[in-house]
C-alpha cells in the first residue's frame, strides 16, 4: 500500500536533522506523561486495595445491626442457612475512657473468642499475641490497639482500669493480655477488644441488641452474599456491607482518583502537541515529495491518511515504552520508595502500588486518541495544500 510505503520511508528520518530531533520529542513527551499517569493511578488504586484490606478486616465482608422487634431474634439460626456463609461471630459495642499512665477515649468492641477467629484473621493483627493459656483468656483481658497502647504506655501482662460513666461500679480493672494492629492509625489509636459477654455485662446491654460479624465464602460477589443475607434476616436485622460501612472514604479516593486522571491527561495532551509540530514541519520538508505524489494521481485521502498514520505511529511507539518504563517505574519505587508519609495521615508510610490492566487500557486508549485527534490539522494542512505552490519555484 502507497500509506504503508511512505510511512517506512519517511517516518524515521536517516539524516540527523531537525525532523529526526522533533520526531523523538514528540514520542519522548508521550513516554512521559504515560509514565506520569501510570505511577498516579498506580498508587491511588493501591491506596483503595489497601483500604479494602484494613477495613474488611475491622469489619468483615458484612455486618448485621439489629431492629427494635417483640419477638426474639433468630439471627443466628437463620445466618447457618446461608450457603453463602462461610462463618459469623457475635460482637457489640460500648464508649468508655481507658487510664494507666494517663487518660485515653476508648471504644470497646466485645467480641467472642469461641467464633471471632472464624471471622477475623488474628494471627496477622496480633502485634504482641497471646501466650500459653492465655490464648483463650476468662473473664477481666482486653486486647489494646498499637497506638492506644502505645498512648498509655500499656504492654501485654499490666493492668489497666476502664471508666464506665452512670455505672454504680465505674472503674473495672482489666489485663492486657495481647495488642493488635490493624494498620488503621485511627481505629489502633482508639479501639480495644473485651468479652462480649462482659462487655454486655457492664454496660448493661440484652441479647436483643447483638450484632454479628459474617464473612463470606471465597469467590462468591460481596452483592450475591449480601443479598441472600437480607433475604434470610428479613426485619430482624439491617444488612451492612464494609464497603457501605465505609462509602464515605471510598467514593472520595475513586473521585480523586477520577479527577487526577483527568489533570494529569492535560500533561499528555501538551505531549501531543508535539505531534502537531512535528507533523507541521514534515509538510514542511516533505511538501515537494507530496506534490510531485500529487501530480502523479496521489489523492488528498491518502495524504491525509499518510499524515494522520505518522502521529498514530508515533503515538503508539510512546505508548509502548511509556507503559514498559511505567511498570518498571512502579516496581521500583515500590520496592526502594523511602518512608515519606505521615502514618497518623495516612495509615501508612509508604505509597501502596496496584497496577489495574483496566487503567492500562485506559491510559493507552486516551493517549493513543489525543495523539490521533492532534495529527488531523497537520494532516488536513497537507492534504490541501495545492501541488502547483510547491514546484513553482523547483
Amino acid at each position: 500500500m502507497p500509506i504503508l510505503f511512505l510511512l517506512r520511508r519517511y517516518l524515521v528520518p536517516r539524516e540527523g536533522n531537525l525532523l529526526s530531533f522533533a520526531l523523538w520529542v514528540s514520542v519522548v513527551g508521550v513516554v512521559i506523561g504515560i509514565i506520569q499517569l501510570m505511577l498516579v493511578l498506580a498508587v491511588m488504586s493501591g491506596f483503595l486495595q489497601f483500604l479494602e484490606e484494613r477495613y474488611t478486616a475491622i469489619s468483615s465482608h458484612m455486618v448485621v445491626l439489629p431492629m427494635k422487634t417483640e419477638n426474639k431474634t433468630t439471627i443466628p439460626e437463620e445466618l447457618k442457612k446461608v450457603p453463602e456463609v462461610a462463618a459469623f461471630s457475635p460482637f457489640n459495642l460500648g464508649q468508655s475512657m481507658l487510664i494507666k499512665e494517663g487518660v485515653a477515649g476508648v471504644t470497646l468492641e466485645g467480641i467472642d473468642l469461641a467464633t471471632s477467629e472464624n471471622v477475623t484473621d488474628w494471627n496477622n493483627i496480633w502485634l504482641a499475641p497471646p501466650v500459653g493459656k492465655e490464648n483463650r483468656p476468662e473473664g477481666q483481658w482486653i486486647w489494646l490497639g498499637s497506638q492506644l497502647a502505645k498512648k498509655i504506655k500499656a504492654k501485654v501482662g499490666d493492668s489497666v482500669e476502664i471508666f464506665i460513666p452512670g455505672q454504680k461500679n465505674q472503674l473495672q480493672p482489666f489485663k492486657v493480655t495481647a495488642i493488635t494492629k490493624f494498620g488503621l492509625y485511627d481505629h489502633d489509636l482508639h479501639y480495644a477488644r473485651i468479652d462480649v459477654r462482659v462487655l454486655k455485662k457492664i454496660f448493661h446491654k440484652s441479647d436483643a441488641g447483638q450484632l454479628y460479624k459474617i464473612k463470606i465464602k471465597p469467590k462468591v460477589p460481596l452483592v450475591q452474599a449480601a443479598k441472600a443475607v437480607r433475604a434470610a434476616v428479613k426485619k430482624q436485622g439491617k444488612v451492612k456491607t464494609w464497603n457501605q460501612i465505609n462509602q464515605n472514604l471510598f467514593l472520595a479516593v475513586e473521585d480523586q482518583k477520577g479527577k487526577l486522571f483527568l489533570v494529569l491527561e492535560i500533561i499528555v495532551g501538551l505531549a501531543g502537541v508535539n505531534v502537531i509540530s512535528l507533523l507541521m514541519m514534515s509538510s514542511h520538508y516533505r511538501r515537494k515529495d507530496m506534490a510531485i505524489l500529487r501530480a502523479m494521481g496521489f489523492k488528498a485521502r491518502g495524504v491525509f491518511l499518510f499524515f494522520l498514520a505518522q502521529g498514530a505511529v508515533v503515538g503508539a511507539i510512546g505508548i509502548s515504552l511509556g507503559v514498559s518504563l511505567g511498570l518498571v517505574a512502579c516496581r521500583i519505587a515500590e520496592k526502594y520508595q523511602p518512608s515519606i508519609l505521615n502514618e497518623a495521615i495516612y495509615n501508612t508510610n509508604r505509597l501502596p502500588f496496584q497496577i489495574e490492566m483496566g487503567d492500562v487500557i485506559l491510559i493507552s486508549f486516551a493517549a493513543f486518541v489525543l495523539c490521533v485527534v492532534f495529527s488531523v490539522i497537520p494532516a488536513i494542512k497537507a492534504a490541501y495544500a495545492r501541488p502547483v505552490e510547491a514546484l513553482r519555484y523547483e
